[in-house]
């Protein structure tokens, strides 16, 4: 969505969407490299969305992800390698394959992102509470950013 050049009372300006999509990026990353997760984005995004979503088939999985299905294919079998996905058959079509999180799976991504929010508190611990508060007023607005792309 291109971004007004007129600026009403609560747009932002070019420059403060380029700093919002930075620092957004680089948060991502940091709460990323200081939790205990091994894995690559594109395994990351894949297997959280299945443990998410639930069970799902390559093709579903390919379409929440916007990747194609041969690359979705790929990091889904890297996933299996690790034991923290499986296939199931589908009941509904025995052609095809659900894929879903195993049990050691879910407990992997629950220590991923126990790590991640326990960096990102340390972190909120070093800003004073003004700063802090205007992180919670701003969360609504973030998570509709997000919901609005799902």
């Amino acid at each position: 969505m291109p971004i007004a050049s007129t600026r009403s009372p609560d747009a932002l300006t070019t420059d403060q969407v380029e700093r919002l999509r930075l620092v957004v990026l680089r948060l991502s990353r940091r709460i990323r490299t200081n939790s205990v997760d091994e894995l690559t984005p594109s395994q990351q995004a894949v297997f959280a969305s299945i443990a998410k979503n639930g069970p799902a088939t390559i093709g579903r999985i390919a379409e929440l992800e916007h990747v194609q299905p041969p690359s979705a294919s790929k990091i889904v079998a890297s996933l299996e390698a690790r034991g923290l996905v499986e296939r199931r058959s589908d009941p509904d079509d025995r052609r095809c394959s659900l894929i879903a999180a195993t049990p050691s799976g879910l407990t992997y991504l629950d220590e991923v992102r126990a790590a991640g929010r326990s960096w990102l508190a340390a972190q909120l611990t070093e800003l004073d509470g003004a700063d802090v508060g205007a992180l919670a007023a701003a969360l609504p607005a973030l998570e509709q950013l997000v919901a609005a792309e799902a």
